[in-house]
This record gives C-alpha cells, structure tokens and sequence, in this order.
C-alpha cells in the first residue's frame, strides 16, 4: 500500500504558483492603493480649484466698472467691490454753489443696502459717476474726477457732501456707490491667496501687501499672466484667470481657467 502524499516536484510547482499569485495580488494592492492615493490629490486640486473659480467668478461680476486692475506682471488682480448702482435725474438735479452738499435724485427708489457705508464715519462710501480710470477710483473724492463722498440716503434721493458747479458727464446717468476697502487676488509662493479686505491706502502694492491673507490653493505653477482683463470699445471688460495646479507629488499638473464680466461703467 502507497503511503498518500506530495511529491518534492508537486510541493515546488504549487509553491511557485502560490508565489506567482501572491506577487500579482500584493501588485494589484500596490497599485490600487497608488491610484486611490493619486485620485485623492487630484480630488483635492479639483475642489480647491472649483473653489478658487466661483469665488473669483463671483466677486469679480460685482465690482465698481474700471477698478479691476492687473498688478506684478499678471501674478495678482486688484478690484473694488460693488456696493450699489442706480440711475440718476439729472434734469432734476439742483445746482448752487451756496449749497454745502449736493443731492442727486434717483430715477428709481434706492433700497436699505447702504447700512456699512455709515459705520465708520471716517471711511464713508464713495460715489463714482461714469468711471473712467482705474487709478481715480483708489484714489478717494475728487470732483474733477467726478468721484464724490456720500453723505446721506433717502428712499428717492442720495446726498454727496461736495458741491457742483455743473452736471456729471456720463453718457448713461448711472453712478456707482463703494466702501473705500479693496480687495485681491495673488499666486505668491505656489499659492493662490486671497486679501478680502483692506483701505484703499493699501492699494497697488500687489505682492507687497501685508494684510492679512487667506490660502485658496496650494502646489501652483508660478507664472506671468495668471491674471489678465480684456477690454472693449464701451469700456466693459472681462477678468481671466488661468493657472495649473500641481497633483501627485508633482508628477502631473491641471489646468484650470474661468473668466468673469465686469459691469459696464456706461
């Protein structure tokens, strides 16, 4: 009777068959565990840059026509945020040089938006009748540059605290009310951060702006013309951004790019 058993050529055959199956699973572990960790970081990219993309196609929609300005070469895009904008009567407009301020009445009812503008006396809003030069806006009240300080709002009317001497130029009767505050957009350090909110002393500095920031993306290329705007004939622009996000350690980037339109100062 033969004794019941493996042979040495048997056992070795289904010891290399185990190996040979236990190699190609620890393989398919290896490599699923990489693709799940590489989806991941691009999952991450992909959510900081949707986040980047609707903050900026938001904000950049509602600012003061003309304000949006690109600085350091194309790395960070300046703007001023929109507080209100009406139509004005300038047939009703009352022009004397003995009045302390003077009062434009709107061609609509004007809403309750205007709570922030009253909270700091020493930083008032800003009125801007048909806007014309980025650098004007940053600048505070000038009358030659038809840019005025709101002194008081009524439902029918709103009061500047300079006097005029003669009716605004502007093809359109729209003026465009805004805190003295600007805000911006910068790629510095392979990141994309955002400044919400800062005087308008601290404007144009770019780079160089030392308020306080917030991290929107991290593992950006570093490039010129991250930011760019377009113009037309009739002073509408659009604001571009377009940059790449490095994923997986670096060994692959994405693009991403959005552009948003600005309102037309006329």
């Amino acid at each position: 009777m033969r004794a019941k058993g493996f042979t040495l050529i048997e056992m070795v055959v289904s010891m290399i068959i185990i190996g040979i199956v236990s190699l190609g699973l620890i393989n398919f572990g290896v490599i699923s565990s990489s693709i799940f960790v590489e989806n991941k970081y691009r999952l991450h990219a992909l959510e900081e840059a949707r986040f980047v993309l609707a903050r900026f196609g938001r904000e950049l929609a509602n600012t003061v026509p003309m304000s949006t300005r690109v600085l350091d070469e194309g790395r960070c895009l300046e703007y001023i945020p929109l507080q209100y904008v009406g139509e004005f009567a300038p047939e009703q407009l009352e022009l004397d040089i003995n009045n302390d301020d003077t009062v434009f009445p709107m061609a609509h009812p004007v809403g309750e938006q205007f709570s922030q503008c009253f909270t700091d006396p020493a930083q008032p809003c800003l009125v801007s009748v048909y806007p014309r030069a980025s650098a004007d806006l940053y600048l505070g009240a000038d009358n030659a540059k038809q840019i005025y300080t709101l002194k008081s709002v009524s439902t029918q009317s709103i009061t500047v605290e300079e006097t005029l001497t003669r009716l605004p130029l502007t093809p359109s009767n729209r003026l465009f009310i805004y805190l003295p505050f600007a805000h911006q957009f910068c790629v510095e350090n392979q990141q994309i951060r955002y400044y919400p909110s800062y005087s308008l002393n601290e404007q144009g500095l770019g780079m160089a702006n030392s308020q306080p920031s917030v991290k929107f993306a991290q593992g950006v290329n570093e490039t010129q013309n991250v930011f760019s705007l377009g113009f037309n004939g009739t002073y509408s622009s659009t604001a571009n951004i377009k940059f790449s996000l490095n994923v997986n350690r670096g060994k692959e980037a994405v693009e991403f790019m959005q552009n948003a339109q600005i309102l037309n100062s006329q």
